[in-house]
C-alpha cells in the first residue's frame, strides 16, 4: 500500500518497533542474526498493513443482535432497544469491561491493529484496561456528555482529565460531536474550542440517516454540511462517520476544508441507512476509511467483510467498475490511517513506519490460487475471499500479538466463557 502501489515478494526486517528494511524478491543479503531474533517464514503467506477500524460501539458488544430488523430512528425511538434506555441496566461496569474485551478480541485476531471507540457510557479504567490488555491501539471518542441519555454537559476540567488519563495510556482521545438533533451554534463552539485545545480530533456521527438531515434542513434550512460550513465549524480535524447523504456540491466543501469520512457499508445495510456517495468521496481525495460500527449493527468486527461489503454495494448501485479492490484496501489500511492523522506510522508496509502487519494463511480452499503479474489477483482475493479467520499472525510495534491464529496476550477462551455466561444472565430471559 506505498505510492507506488507494489506488490512482490519482499522480505520484512523489523527492528525494535519499527520496519527497517524491506528486500524485494527471492534472494536478498542474509541480515546478521543475533540471539534472540526470530524468522517468520512467509511460504503461503500474504504480508499487508494491519487494519485500521475507524468507528466501533465496543460497550454494546454483548448486545450482538438485539437490535436486529430496526432502523437506527426505531432504535433510538420506538422499540425495545429504546425503552431499555440502550440496555444501560444490563451493560453495567461488569459487562461494558467483558464486551469491549470481546470486541478487542475479535478485532485483533482480524488484523486490526488501530481501532477508533465511540462509548456510550466513558469510565476510564474500563477501557483503558481493554485496550493494554490485548495489545491493540487507537482511539476514544469522549462523548461531552456526562450521559447521553439525560444531556447533562460534563464538567470542562472532569473532560480534560480524561482525555489527559487516555492520553497518557497512550490512546488518542477525540472529541464527540452531537448529531443532528442536537446542533446548536454555541454547543458547537464549545466543542470546537476543547478539541482545539487538546489539539485533537472531533468525531461525530454526520449526514447518517435522511431523517436527521431532514432535523437540521427544517431548524436552519441547510444540510448538515452545509450548517456546519455556514457556522464556520469544518476544519481539518473533523471526521465525520458514516457519511451517507453527503451531496455532490458537499465533497467540494469537505475538500477544500480537509474534513474526513468513515463510512461503514455493513451498518448502512443492516438497519437501511442507505448508500454513502464513496466513490465520488474517492474522486475528490478526501481521507476515506472505514469502521465496523458496532455489534448491534454490524454482528461482528470482520474488516475483510467491511472491504468486500463496500465494494459490492457501490457496484450494485453504481455499476461494476465503480468500486475497486484496491480502493477498499486502501479505505481499510492507508485512508484510516490519513483520517486519524498516523499516516506516518501506520498504513502501508515501509521502512520507518511502526511494524504493525497482519500475515494471512492463503493456502485455504476458498482463496488458491494467488498470483501475481499482469493479471494479478492479489487485491482482488484479498478483498472478495478473504475473511478474518484466515489471519494467521499480526504484529503491533514489532511485538506478536496473534500467532497462528491463537492470541498471545489473553486467554481467549476463558474471556469467551464469561462473556457468554454474562450475555446469558442480562438477555436471556427479557421479554
Amino acid at each position: 500500500m506505498n505510492e507506488r502501489n507494489e506488490i512482490d515478494l519482499f522480505s520484512i526486517v523489523i527492528e525494535e518497533s519499527k520496519i527497517s528494511s524491506l528486500f524485494r524478491g527471492r534472494k536478498h543479503p542474509k541480515p546478521s542474526r543475533g540471539k534472540g531474533d526470530l524468522i517468520i517464514s512467509g511460504r503461503g503467506r500474504i504480508a499487508l498493513p494491519c487494519f485500521i477500524n475507524g468507528h466501533i460501539h465496543s460497550d454494546m458488544t454483548l448486545a450482538r443482535g438485539l437490535g436486529d430488523g430496526l432502523s437506527l430512528y426505531e432504535q433510538d425511538n420506538d422499540s425495545h432497544v429504546s425503552k431499555k434506555k440502550w440496555f444501560q441496566k444490563e451493560l453495567d461496569t461488569e459487562a461494558r469491561y467483558y464486551s469491549r474485551l470481546l470486541q478487542y478480541i475479535e478485532a485483533v485476531k482480524g488484523g486490526t491493529v488501530f481501532l477508533c471507540d465511540v462509548p456510550f457510557w466513558f469510565y476510564g479504567d474500563e477501557i483503558i484496561g481493554p485496550f493494554r490488555d490485548v495489545g491493540i491501539r487507537g482511539a476514544v471518542v469522549l462523548d461531552y456528555r456526562k450521559d447521553f441519555l439525560t444531556g447533562e454537559q460534563m464538567d470542562p476540567a472532569e473532560y480534560r482529565r480524561n482525555a489527559l488519563r487516555l492520553h497518557e495510556a497512550g490512546i488518542m482521545p477525540i472529541v464527540e460531536g452531537p448529531s443532528e438533533e442536537h446542533y446548536d451554534e454555541k454547543l458547537l463552539s464549545f466543542i470546537r474550542r476543547t478539541a482545539s485545545d487538546l489539539d485533537t480530533f472531533v468525531q461525530m456521527h454526520l449526514a447518517e440517516t435522511n431523517w436527521r438531515v431532514d432535523i437540521t434542513k427544517k431548524k436552519f434550512g441547510l444540510t448538515p454540511v452545509r450548517y456546519l460550513n455556514e457556522i464556520g465549524f469544518l476544519h481539518s480535524n473533523i471526521i465525520g462517520s458514516h457519511g451517507v447523504y453527503i451531496e455532490k456540491e458537499e465533497m467540494g466543501i469537505l475538500k477544500k476544508k480537509g474534513a474526513r469520512i468513515v463510512n461503514c457499508p455493513v451498518s448502512e445495510m443492516k438497519i437501511s441507512d442507505g448508500i454513502a456517495p464513496v466513490p465520488g468521496l474517492i474522486a475528490k481525495g478526501i481521507p476515506l476509511g472505514i469502521g465496523t460500527d458496532g455489534a448491534m449493527w454490524n454482528d461482528s468486527a470482520d474488516m475483510f467483510s467491511e472491504m468486500k461489503s463496500l465494494m459490492l454495494l457501490q457496484r450494485v448501485y453504481n455499476g461494476a467498475g465503480s468500486m475497486d479492490a484496491h480502493s477498499c484496501l486502501h479505505a481499510a489500511t492507508r485512508g484510516g490511517a490519513q483520517v486519524f492523522g498516523v499516516e506516518r506510522e501506520l498504513g502501508s508496509i515501509e521502512p520507518g513506519k511502526k511494524a504493525c502487519i497482519t500475515i494471512v494463511d492463503y493456502m485455504k480452499p476458498h482463496l488458491v490460487p494467488i498470483y501475481r503479474g499482469m493479471r494479478s489477483n492479489v487485491l482482488q482475493n484479498l478483498v472478495s475471499c478473504a475473511r478474518a479467520s484466515d489471519v494467521d499472525t499480526v504484529i503491533i510495534d514489532g511485538k506478536i500479538v496473534v500467532q497462528g491464529g491463537k492470541l498471545m496476550t489473553l486467554d481467549e477462551h476463558r474471556i469467551v466463557q464469561k462473556c457468554q455466561e454474562l450475555g446469558r444472565a442480562r438477555f436471556e430471559r427479557q421479554e
